[in-house]
């Protein structure tokens, strides 16, 4: 078979195939265009990812900055006021009010200012001309104390305020407190502003919270005073942040909208942190516009690859239109041979078309070896177990005769009364319950690791212990039988109906030394097992009652420390000299 294949080495020689489709591949560039598209767009995401953190980090400072220098100046104007009201001349206190009230003017950012006494009682105010507001009655605890206190951001019906307060000394001992209100909404419209500003584009960008996770600065007004801790961005942040501690971060978040961008950083002094939030989308938007610039171009390329692969191919296309209608000829069993002229070729194409000759006269060879051994195989099955079967069509010597000494279990298994019954019943009938009963008992057997030897009249012979040993074999025969039993158990009564028959069997097991192998003529085979050891487990079975199942001495020896055996004694076996110690299962 090996004489058939062309030797390349012989092969005249000529421009291959090969180089003529590297000159068609040189053309499409589509696999470097594809390369330096994907380079590029990783080092654009690397940068836009730099960038929008960057950005991220000078928007939210920026923002910072500017609230910073707000509550500077509030605290600045309040100290300004503070100094007014509680000045040691106090001769002339309309002055002091007046003188206050301009300061309060040029602050602009509240319009009023409230003294409150030692005990936080409000005393009175200072307002402007059309101002609303006076604060509260009382002056809470949090914000009495040295220093600037800020409280907790409120709603006024004219939008939000954030409580302010300053001690007023006179002699340097605090006589009163000065409280204001200052108007968040400018602030408010500045985030928003700032929110605008290219590439984010969106005025709910930026926000700001207490450390409390309460908002406190947002272009929504109205949500001022919202509790957001359960914000996606604040889930992000590891561990419990506090914010009146310098810090600045960039982390990723995802909201349902998609994932996003943000950057956090606190104002110290006042225990809030700024936020500004971006989409992916947003900060990679030039990153889109770059790759879909290269799936244009990549396509543009591939359309045009695909254009001279059409045009200059055709002439590849014919020669292996031949091979491909002989390789589907051969696919159908028809071993053919490639056109000569294409055969003849001094190319790979040439080198194939030899190829698929040679191919097409094994295959017929090989295909020829194996519908024989199919056909082996299919009819050993009928009388050798799978195992044996394989090793026949492996080894076709083991077909010899002879055979080789095993330590196997032999079972016996045999239908109590079938001659009485098929004096009554007709052949097709018993024919039926023994093709039943024989068909049952081999899945038994076999699902139990053993062998059917052979049918005998109405018996079955089963082995194990070929065409291996293993050391649970007498276990695996006695749960056969037992299973063969209930078998019969559950099916007497359809039986009695639909064969007017009730079955039962006796049953015998024997553990021993056989000869295993093939018995016979070169003619005519057998495989089967012959020694002392078949003629006990069938004497056993001979002795055994309906339904009964016996065993062998040996055979408990094999089982080990098994329950369910009862001693019968010593039996003299018909056709043997010495008796043997017989046991029952239990049912």
């Amino acid at each position: 078979m090996m004489g058939g294949l062309v030797n390349e080495t012989e092969s005249p020689r000529g421009i291959s195939l090969y180089g003529r489709l590297v000159g068609l591949l040189v053309a499409a560039t589509v696999g470097p265009l594809l390369f330096l598209g994907w380079q590029a767009i990783e080092r654009n995401r690397a940068a836009l990812t730099v960038d929008a953190q960057h950005f991220g980090r000078v928007l939210v400072e920026r923002a910072a900055a500017g609230i910073q220098h707000e509550l500077d100046s509030a605290e600045s104007a309040l100290e300004s006021i503070a100094t007014t009201v509680g000045s040691a001349d106090a001769s002339n206190e309309a002055v002091q009010s007046q003188v206050a009230a301009a300061q309060l003017e040029a602050w602009g950012r509240s319009g009023f200012v409230a003294l409150y006494d030692v005990s936080g009682a409000r005393q009175g105010s200072i307002r402007l001309a059309g101002a609303e507001g006076r604060g509260p009655d009382t002056l809470p605890d949090a914000l009495r104390g040295e220093g600037l206190r800020i409280g907790r951001v409120e709603q006024r019906p004219w939008g939000p305020v954030l409580p302010m307060a300053v001690p007023v000394r006179r002699d340097e001992v605090v006589r009163f407190w000065l409280l204001a209100e200052l108007e968040l909404t400018p602030l408010c419209v500045r985030l928003g502003s700032l929110g605008e500003t290219p590439p984010l584009r969106d005025t709910h960008a930026l926000f700001a919270v207490d450390d409390e996770r309460r908002l406190v600065l947002s272009v929504d007004a109205q949500r001022v005073g919202a509790d957001e801790r359960d914000h996606p961005v604040f889930k992000a942040l590891a561990g419990d942040v506090r914010f009146h501690q310098p810090m600045t971060v960039v982390t990723d978040f995802t909201e349902p909208d998609g994932d996003m961008l943000a950057a956090v950083t606190t104002i110290p002094g006042a225990g809030w942190a700024v936020v500004a939030r971006q989409s992916h989308q947003s900060a990679y938007a030039s990153l889109h516009s770059l790759i879909a610039a290269i799936a244009r171009t990549v396509l543009v390329t591939a359309l045009a690859a695909l254009a001279i692969g059409l045009l200059g191919g055709r002439w590849l296309v014919r020669p292996l239109r031949a091979l491909v209608s002989a390789t589907r000829r051969i696919a159908l069993r028809e071993w053919t041979r490639v056109a000569p002229e294409v055969s003849r070729r001094t190319d790979e194409v040439g080198t194939l078309a030899r190829a698929v000759d040679s191919m097409s006269a094994s295959l017929e060879k090989s295909v020829a070896e194996l519908v024989q051994q199919t056909r082996a195989r299919v009819a050993l099955a009928r009388y050798l177990p799978a195992d044996v079967v394989e090793q026949v069509v492996a080894e076709p010597s083991k077909l010899e005769l002879g055979g080789r000494r095993r330590l196997v279990t032999v079972l016996f298994a045999d239908v109590v009364g079938f001659t009485q019954m098929s004096e009554h019943l007709p052949p097709e009938r018993i024919v039926s319950v023994l093709n039943e009963y024989f068909t049952i008992a081999t899945e038994i057997v076999h699902h139990h690791g053993g062998i059917i030897d052979k049918f005998i009249g109405d018996c079955v012979m089963a082995v194990w212990g070929l065409p291996e040993e293993k050391p649970d074999d007498a276990r695996r025969a006695l749960a056969a039988a037992e299973a063969l039993s209930r078998w019969t158990d559950a099916c007497a009564r359809r039986w009695r109906t639909n064969y007017g028959v009730h079955l039962q069997l006796a049953m015998g097991l024997h553990t021993g030394l056989v000869v295993a192998g093939n018995v016979g003529s070169e003619r005519r085979l057998e495989y089967t097992v012959i020694g002392d050891t078949v003629n006990v487990a069938a004497r056993l079975e001979a002795s055994a009652a309906p339904g009964q199942i016996l065993v062998s001495e040996s055979t408990r020896q094999a089982l080990g420390h098994l329950r369910g055996l009862s001693p019968l004694g010593a039996r003299q076996l018909r056709g043997r000299t010495q008796s043997i110690r017989v046991y029952e299962v239990s049912r």
